[in-house]
């Protein structure tokens, strides 16, 4: 079996100069060109931060349930992880429960295992 090496298109681009940025109504219009100035007082905000970590855990599917999932990440393009994040995301939308505090004692012996949950 032949490995198929990966091809970096920016190596095969050909080097061109700087050029100033055309207005974006030059380039829609055919209007004659004139390089766009940017802002020296642009100011910057700061997103808030999302949550970006992930616990890995364990479950089990039935079969045909387990094949539909990876024929979706496969031809809809999605990542397991990210289906089922959007899944359970609209699962919980309708369930208070799901946002309900968990008791002292319960929520402890998580944190013990997720120090970062909140």
């Amino acid at each position: 079996m032949k490995k198929s090496a990966k091809v970096s298109m920016i190596g095969n681009m050909a080097k061109v100069e700087s050029v100033p940025a055309l207005a974006a109504d030059a380039l829609l219009y055919d209007l004659p060109s004139q390089p766009t100035t940017l802002s020296t007082s642009t100011v910057v905000t700061q997103q808030p931060e999302v949550a970006t970590t992930k616990v890995p855990f364990t479950n089990q599917l039935t079969p045909d349930t387990f094949l539909r999932l990876k024929q979706f990440e496969c031809w809809g393009g999605m990542e397991i992880q990210d289906i089922l994040e959007e899944a359970l995301t609209a699962f919980f939308a309708g369930k208070p429960e799901a946002d309900r505090e968990l008791p002292a004692k319960v929520k402890e012996k998580l944190r013990k295992k997720l120090p970062n949950l909140r």
